[in-house]
């Protein structure tokens, strides 16, 4: 069993300060495994961003799976974007743009899909696409294999697909066999579901699990948020996911779980097992991650 902490844009320089001590006291709180971020860790991509971004996940837990979003690249200024790219990211916060953790329960890789242009969308490239397969393919069947990117493969009917990566129906058909579990961001708002809705990979379904936003003032409407994920490999009665939804509650200054929902892989893939009541809003407790209490 595992537990994984995903957090993503965070979006240093257009961010609310008040929230980075509490979402590190519930991170600590959870004790994750491996912390994942998914990318956007900073607005305008200046150096002073970058600066406040890698000083404060410097203070979270090891080991880290980093991916850059398509804020991470100079924003509002194409040349300076196609001239300096991600230059300040890799100074500032990693060089290394393939990150991988590998234990004997989970494998999670990371794969950049930002690009210089659009500046909103992003595309896995089909070097990255075969790479990515061959990597996974050599990893054993029963650990729980977890892809990190910063754009989606896959998003629910209610969000539409306008924000997904590029060619996804490519990629998501070379990797259905290969991978359990996509990990993004991007959009701000949280989700859960099966790619069996919108893709035909008989047997193959994987299970996407979308971030909110962590601390940035850009909520989409949605209160700040973060996922804890609970994974349990083949040896351990079948392959398993409880994605937990921490939830900022304003008044009480913290983040507490709200809601949880289960995943399990059956014949035909990753399927919902069920749903977790969520946790009434004024309700005082700390619930574990994988446990919802009401």
């Amino acid at each position: 069993m595992r537990r994984v902490v995903q957090i993503s844009d965070l979006h240093f320089g257009n961010n609310d300060p008040l929230l980075l001590a509490p979402l590190r006291k519930a991170i600590e709180q959870i004790g994750p495994d491996v912390l994942v971020i998914s990318g956007d860790f900073v607005e305008h991509a200046s150096e002073g961003e970058f600066i406040a971004a890698r000083d404060f996940i410097r203070t979270l837990p090891v080991p880290q799976i980093l991916v850059p979003g398509n804020h991470d690249l100079p924003f509002y200024n194409l040349v300076s974007r196609a001239t300096v790219g991600l230059s300040l990211y890799k100074k500032f916060i990693t060089t290394d743009l393939l990150p991988r953790f590998e234990d004997d329960e989970i494998c999670i890789f990371g794969a950049n899909t930002s690009r210089v242009w659009p500046i909103r969308g992003g595309s896995l490239s089909s070097m990255q696409l075969e790479q990515l397969a061959a990597e996974f393919a050599a990893v054993p069947e029963d650990r729980v294999r977890l892809l990190v990117t910063h754009h989606p493969f896959d998003l629910p009917e209610s969000q539409g697909h306008r924000l997904i990566v590029g060619h996804a129906k490519r990629s998501i058909n070379r990797l259905a066999p290969l991978v359990d579990i996509l990990l993004a961001g991007h959009i701000h708002l949280s989700s859960t579901g099966s790619t069996a809705t919108h893709y035909k990979t008989a047997g193959h379904a994987m299970t996407f699990v979308q971030a909110g936003t962590a601390v940035s003032n850009r909520d989409k409407g949605e209160t700040n948020s973060f996922n804890s994920l609970l994974l349990k490999g083949s040896e351990e009665g079948g392959k398993s996911l409880i994605v937990d939804r921490w939830t900022w509650r304003k008044d009480a200054t913290e983040f507490y779980c709200k809601c949880a929902t289960e995943y399990r892989l059956e014949s035909e893939g990753w399927t919902r097992a069920e749903r977790k009541e969520p946790v009434p809003a004024d309700a005082e407790v700390h619930v574990e991650p994988g446990v919802t209490k009401s």
